[in-house]
């Protein structure tokens, strides 16, 4: 049986993530199972990219959208997903100021 077989048979889900993998729950794990992941890391990374099993890194920049204060400053934005960052572009675009003879 396969490390990730066996992972996955105990009740865990595995997901590459990057160069490494996920498990989730991770609060669950044992000592021992822990253990089993070390000693199998490049067995399971391994098993899961041959199953496509992974997801993309999001690019960091792609998550900090520039936002404006109400005096027009812009600041920058930490977004928690692509969904979230293009809610705050839409919600806060950058507005343009009356000068005063418009007031």
């Amino acid at each position: 049986m396969s490390a990730l077989l066996k992972i996955r048979e105990e009740g865990f889900d595995v997901i590459l993530f990057g160069d490494a993998f996920k498990v989730s729950p991770a609060n669950e794990l044992t000592t021992k199972q822990r253990e089993f992941l070390k000693r199998h890391k490049a067995e399971i990374i391994n098993a899961l990219q041959n199953q496509g099993a992974w997801i993309e890194l999001p690019d960091p920049g792609a998550l900090t959208v520039t936002c404006y204060t109400p005096d027009g400053k812009p600041i920058e934005v930490p977004a928690a997903s692509p969904e979230h960052a293009e809610q705050l572009r839409l919600w806060n675009p950058k507005l343009k100021h009356r000068s005063s003879s418009e007031a």
